[in-house]
């Protein structure tokens, strides 16, 4: 007989918060979050200021299902619903489920919280109906209940993924502040959405007057549609916006007659260009190609939010509506409103109002972004990603690179050629034909005929053949070795060819990227396709024959413009210089003075009375196993990467951490460092 787990808390509780359902330990004292989960959600109640002894906990469901696993309770298919199973909310669920409604609906109208805490997706659906956690959490959201609805990340899942702890305290805290009144506080925003011609050019004019007397800050947002600008947000403040309509589907000519049309763009253009401007934008280097591209200015942008975001916060998301619910006063998730905008059901007002949105929210964001800066001492990393990256990157972006489009045919035909090849090869080898683009196929063969064991990927816990797996199974069988290189040569190829013969060319032949300035946490650049979806990634393109291999030069491909040169400029052991310096490693540092060749004398200590040639394979391999492990790398991930043993590997870096133990010492401050401040510099 299932036992079921009652809900505790004072009834006359301002918080109830709603979780999934009991697992072992909370089914066997009786007691909602009473295991490691509880604890946890205890010590962010605690942190925000909530006592728990003050909250009413209750669950969706009473009973525990199978292996802790809700989605048992809970059918999302639309065929082969278990017998038994009642329709609720939408959804076929389990009588446990249905029954644990009812009472979650009896228990809210009893307690009559002034919010209500959803933890996890299936608390957001029992009261709201919506779906998806990581989309609305931290949302202020009216319930089925009648009451206000905070949905956040469940201390389980924080549990497996730990660097979502911040978010769910955020939420918590926003349930805190919410607990004081009953109704939800909507901003009184004022949004101009169909504006007058006159209407626009008194507010284009008020707002140049007000620059012409000094710095004003302004927030301005484009939504676009088929590669055109298809409307223009301005936000002045926190509440106040103004949305220029350009494309209307109630009108095919555009919202405006030529002449005002006109008129406004060049309004807006002396608006967006005048010294005292300061524009605001969140990821505005892909409004900047449209503004460059269509109207043949830049605006003078300021300030963005992305990239704040980025210098205060480089390992956690950057987008607009993750920064909204982690700044603004009131959140709401709004983004669907213009992903999901059709214009054959949906009033285009809707995505003009989506458009102030953006704007405000993007102001707000900025506000309270500056402030954290300061808190953080990050001002000095904003000001140089900000003020001196920005503009020459965007440039760059801007310009493009010019593509041999001969050379790239004449490419597109060697590589088809090259993988013909590599298909014969496979059946000599084999006996038979290979894609090596077929999982089904690949598993087949290796864990298959060759009765290798299984590498499962460390994400999705599922058996895998990508490259890192070949190479462990290279490592661990080395007949495989040919067959391997063969493997990945011939995917490689495969990529060549779709992103660099098929990538997508500007109309004046250039090929151009958007490089990100606000990419990885390391603060590298990031690059992808422009703005129209054209071009590509431009970073990491592949240069001369790789190690072993015979794959193309893909350079070869892009050509000065004319007067001009292409450099292929690399600072010399760039790496190596920075971890001698860093760590104070007197010793590489005299060698690096002296013009000594650095990677020739480690690749010594790693392989012990051989002689070390320049571009040799100990030479590739030492360079290689060094820098691995003077970023922390461990000695079996090594292994597989340079094709040793496990024994080899530890014994090598025993070796290396013994000629030059300041490394291991700058080892251990920096990551002293990252456990009291998450902070390197």
């Amino acid at each position: 007989m299932a036992i079921k787990v009652p809900a505790s808390g004072p009834l006359n509780a301002k918080i109830l918060i709603v979780g999934e359902a009991p697992g072992v330990t909370e089914e066997k004292l009786g007691q909602p979050f009473t295991g490691v989960s509880g604890e946890e959600l205890t010590k962010m109640l605690h942190e925000v200021g909530i006592l728990r002894s003050e909250c009413f906990i209750t669950n969706v469901c009473k009973v525990r299902p199978p292996s802790n696993d809700i989605d048992a309770f809970i059918w999302t298919k639309k065929k082969d619903i278990p017998v038994g199973f009642i329709k609720c909310l939408g959804k076929w669920v389990h009588p446990a489920v249905a029954e644990g409604l009812a009472e979650l609906d009896a228990e809210i109208d009893r307690v009559k919280p002034t919010v209500v805490i959803a933890l996890g997706g299936t608390a957001l659906w029992a009261l709201t109906g919506e779906e998806g956690i990581m989309k609305w959490r931290g949302s202020i959201l009216y319930g089925r209940c009648g009451r206000k609805v905070i949905p956040t990340i469940h201390p389980a899942m924080i549990l497996r993924q730990w660097d979502w702890r911040a978010i769910a305290v955020r939420a918590l805290q926003r349930a805190k502040g919410e607990a004081e009144l009953p109704e939800i506080r909507i901003p009184k925003y004022s949004f101009t959405l169909r504006p007058s011609y006159q209407a626009v050019q008194t507010r284009l004019n008020q707002l140049l007057v007000a620059a012409s007397r000094g710095p004003l800050y302004l927030s301005v947002d484009i939504e676009t549609r088929a590669g055109f600008i298809a409307c223009v947000g301005l936000a002045w403040n926190r509440l106040e916006a103004l949305c220029i309509p350009l494309m209307c589907i109630e009108r095919l000519e555009g919202y405006w007659s030529e002449i005002e049309e006109e008129h406004i763009t060049r309004t807006l253009q002396a608006l967006l260009t005048h010294p005292n401007l300061k524009v605001i934008g969140q990821n505005f280097a892909y409004d900047s190609q449209y503004f460059a591209h269509h109207w043949g200015y830049l605006p003078n942008l300021s300030d963005d939010t992305m990239v704040m975001q980025h210098c205060a916060f480089p390992g956690i998301r950057k987008g607009l509506d993750f920064i909204s619910s982690m700044y603004c006063k009131f959140y709401r998730y709004w983004k669907d409103e213009g992903k999901n905008w059709d214009p054959r059901t949906t009033p285009e007002d809707s995505l003009w109002n989506y458009n102030c949105l953006d704007a405000v929210n993007t102001f707000e964001c900025f506000e309270v972004l500056s402030g954290v800066l300061r808190s953080l001492k990050r001002e000095s990393v904003y000001d140089f990603q900000m003020h001196e990256l920005h503009a020459p990157v965007l440039k760059m972006c801007l310009r493009g690179v010019l593509m041999d489009k001969n050379a790239k045919g004449k490419l597109s035909l060697e590589l088809f050629d090259a993988m013909a090849k590599s298909e014969q090869w496979f059946i000599d080898i084999l006996g038979q034909p290979l894609n090596p683009r077929s999982t089904k196929q690949m598993k087949e063969l290796f864990y298959g005929d060759f009765n290798q064991k299984e590498i499962l990927n460390y994400k999705t816990g599922n058996a895998t053949l990508n490259d890192e797996a070949l190479q462990k199974l290279a490592v661990k069988e080395p007949l495989l070795r040919p067959l391997v290189d063969a493997i990945s040569d011939y995917r490689t190829l495969g990529v060549f060819q779709s992103t660099f013969v098929e990538m997508p060319l500007d109309p004046d032949g250039r090929v151009r990227t958007s490089f990100n300035i606000a990419g990885p946490e390391t603060f590298r650049f990031s690059s992808s396709e422009n703005a129209f979806g054209r071009g590509g990634n431009l970073q990491n393109i592949p240069g001369a024959d790789k190690e072993g291999g015979n794959l193309p030069n893909i350079r070869r491909l892009f050509l000065p413009d004319y007067g001009y040169t292409i450099i292929d400029a690399d600072l010399s052991k760039a790496d190596a210089q920075v971890v001698a310096w860093e760590a104070d490693d007197k010793e590489l540092m005299q060698m690096f003075r002296e013009g000594a060749d650095v990677h020739s004398e480690s690749a010594k200590i790693i392989f012990p009375g051989k002689k070390i040639i320049k571009d040799s394979y100990e030479y590739a391999i030492g360079k290689r196993f060094i820098h691995g492990t003077n970023y922390v790398a461990t000695a079996r991930g090594l292994a597989s990467k340079c094709g040793i043993t496990v024994h080899e590997s530890e014994r090598g870096q025993t070796r290396w951490f013994q000629a030059h133990p300041k490394i291991k010492e700058w080892h251990t401050r920096i990551s002293l460092q990252l456990q009291t401040t998450r902070t390197v510099y």
